[in-house]
């Protein structure tokens, strides 16, 4: 982040402000007040206050307009600016860097994703295996016909997350996803924490998936091309050792490393066809139809226990759609396409999933469709051989950019927190291109040897747990951004907050662990009812915040001639959302959240040992700095947001 100085902001026309609120003192749970309307400020100065100058990160301060009350239609207006070398705030950036010699100043990426290259990544790291095993495995095992209702059930719960992510996305545009809106709504050490799972999500995520395709290799050159064990021995020596999973695994990395634009081409060439490839089994299977393999629509033996059961497995096949957020920091006009991109990738896959769900059940009785390889043994079973083949081989051919973007993603997350001071800075290197290549380089090395020699059998649900707390910290931070205490009680938001997360889960665990006697029932029912007072309470008694994350001034919905997304129904969506995904955790075994709390403590130690001590916040202080927010007049321009927030 960079520290412009007020002196700095008197030489450029930018008049100091009187806050209302300051930042909290406290450098391990505060709240920064990323925006902050001033309404003195506002009175004291006219339309002839013009303020146009741009910062050295491209940040443009347009000119007041007096016709508009205090805090009304206010907005960040970006421009890329490469030629700033002499102005007043690139020299202010120098002496701050001089003044503090510890902090590191790193460049930022260029903005060069455009709205389809963004919905190439979500849609790209979201279908993956999902739509090839799962479809089978709960027409087979859960649902039957019902499938699709499952697919529509997990995606309706997905868009609940997903709503917030859209909103958060596009007002907080930079890189890091989740860990960006918990540095801003909660604090250093929750972000810190909240990254800790991300990394689960995209690093540990993406080992499994170049696992799983090791696996998906081996068994097509088995059953497709009838390959002899003794030369399969090579691609499964066995001791757990995936040489497979090793191969992608570098090869991705390497494509990485080559350059931003190789790695954007090839994410979008795979992503397309992929969605093709499902296209392709959907229509297969629609022409294959019979309608007589759709009864019992819900069979007796699964009952809506059944399709619940399948919507829960089947909501792990719409994680991934929230990668595109990792690359706020180098989208064009983020605050708009970054949104967009959320909603067309989850419409894109919840159309995908429940079309091919519904041809996948229709050529094949459900007794018999195959929980590992639905449709290429469906094709097989009513004689298109050939179409067996072809969807197998472009399974196997497709899933790699799955691996792709979690390389892509994790560099920008470690990228994020290095600017920060929350990692060593190597991680916040960028190359001439903008590729942050170290980063990439240790991601990447890490990623083979997790692939390559960690069986992932015991660790699905570690894994799924720790993305379902991000999401659920991303919905808090709605809440926070969007509420706030009355003045009478300024605590009461985080305490609702707090029992909230803590009553939702009980309830969830109850309901999936106690209710084999009827007081668990009872007790759940109990706990719900009191999650919904809870909800309820922070609706009536926290009021709108009067602009987003702050307590000054009108909430601002313009973006020159645009709108911000805006989440309906806050608190009930955030806190939907939040059940919804204790729900989830609540289906895991034991162990794997007993793993996640281990590495909870592991990445508070972490942070502890070495973020607490180099943080920004710690080397530069916690009581300076403020965020302010400026007014937009310009509505034509092409802008392109900024990385991170000024600072005055």
């Amino acid at each position: 982040m960079e520290h412009p100085s007020s002196s700095s902001d008197h030489a450029n026309g930018l008049h100091p402000t009187t806050p209302q609120q300051r930042r909290r003192l406290n450098p391990f749970l505060r709240k920064p007040l990323w925006i902050i309307l001033e309404e003195e400020c506002q009175q004291q100065h006219h339309s002839s206050a013009t303020l146009s100058d741009a910062d050295a990160n491209g940040i443009e301060l347009p000119q007041r307009n007096n016709d508009r009350i205090a805090g009304e239609d206010f907005s960040f207006e970006y421009r890329e600016d490469h030629h700033d070398d002499d102005s007043p705030l690139a020299e202010e950036r120098r002496n701050q860097q001089k003044k503090h010699p510890h902090h590191v100043h790193h460049p930022h990426p260029p903005r060069h994703l455009t709205l389809f290259d963004l919905v190439s990544i979500g849609v790209g790291g979201t279908i993956g295996s999902g739509i090839f095993v799962l479809n089978g495995l709960i027409a087979n095992s859960y649902a039957g016909p019902a499938t699709f209702l499952s697919w529509t059930i997990s995606g309706a719960t997905a868009l609940l997350s997903g709503c917030c992510y859209a909103e958060l996305s596009g007002r907080i545009p930079s890189a890091g996803s989740s860990y960006a809106y918990a540095f801003v709504a909660l604090g250093e050490l929750p972000a810190f924490v909240t990254a800790a799972m991300l990394t689960l999500e995209f690093l540990l995520s993406g080992s499994a998936v170049a696992r799983s395709w090791g696996d998906k290799v081996v068994e097509w050159l088995r059953v497709q091309l009838n390959v002899s064990e003794e030369a399969l021995w090579i691609l499964e020596p066995g001791y757990g050792i995936n040489p497979a999973a090793c191969l992608v695994s570098i090869a991705t990395t390497a494509l990485v490393l080559a350059g931003v634009k190789e790695s954007k081409m090839v994410t979008d060439i795979f992503t397309w066809l992929k969605v093709f490839l499902v296209v392709f089994m959907t229509i297969g299977g629609f022409i294959l139809f019979d309608k007589s393999n759709m009864t019992p629509f819900v069979p007796p033996e699964f009952g809506a226990s059944g399709v619940l059961r399948g919507a829960v497995s089947s909501f792990f096949g719409y994680l991934g759609f929230d990668a595109v957020c990792c690359v706020a920091g180098e989208a064009i006009n983020a605050e708009r396409n970054l949104p967009l991109s959320i909603m067309i990738t989850l419409f894109t896959v919840t159309v995908l999933y429940v079309t091919a769900a519904i041809a996948l059940v229709g050529m094949q009785s459900y007794e018999d469709i195959s929980p590992e390889s639905g449709f290429p043994e469906a094709f097989k079973a009513n004689g298109v051989e050939w179409a067996s083949q072809l969807t197998a081989f472009g399974e196997v051919f497709t899933l790699p950019v799955v691996v792709l973007i979690s390389v892509v993603i994790q560099p920008r997350l470690q990228y994020a927190l290095a600017n920060d001071g929350l990692l060593p800075p190597m991680f916040g290197e960028l190359d001439s291109t903008g590729n942050p290549r170290k980063g990439a380089l240790v991601a990447g090395v890490l990623m083979v040897v997790f692939a390559t020699f960690v069986p992932f059998s015991y660790l699905d649900d570690f894994v799924s747990a720790g993305i379902m707390i991000a999401f659920t910290v991303t919905n808090c931070s709605l809440v926070i951004m969007r509420r706030e205490s009355p003045e009478s009680n300024p605590t009461l938001l985080p305490k609702l907050l707090a029992w909230y997360n803590i009553i939702a889960f009980l309830t969830c665990l109850t309901f999936s662990h106690g209710t084999q006697l009827p007081i668990g029932w009872v007790v759940a029912s109990l706990m719900g009812c009191i999650s919904i007072f809870i909800a309820t309470k922070i609706s009536r008694e926290c009021p709108p915040t009067s602009s987003f994350g702050n307590a000054t001034g009108k909430t601002s919905q313009i973006y020159g001639n645009k709108k911000y997304f805006s989440t309906p129904l806050v608190p009930f969506i955030p806190c939907l959302g939040m059940f919804a995904n204790y729900f989830l955790i609540s289906q895991l075994s034991f162990f794997g959240i007993g793993l996640l709390l281990i590495y909870t403590l592991l990445a508070v130690l972490i942070y502890f040992m070495y973020g607490a001590h180099y943080s920004v916040g710690r080397s530069e202080g916690w009581e300076q700095e403020e965020y302010t927010m400026v007014e937009e007049h310009h509505e034509n321009r092409n802008s392109l947001p900024a990385s991170n927030a000024v600072i005055t």
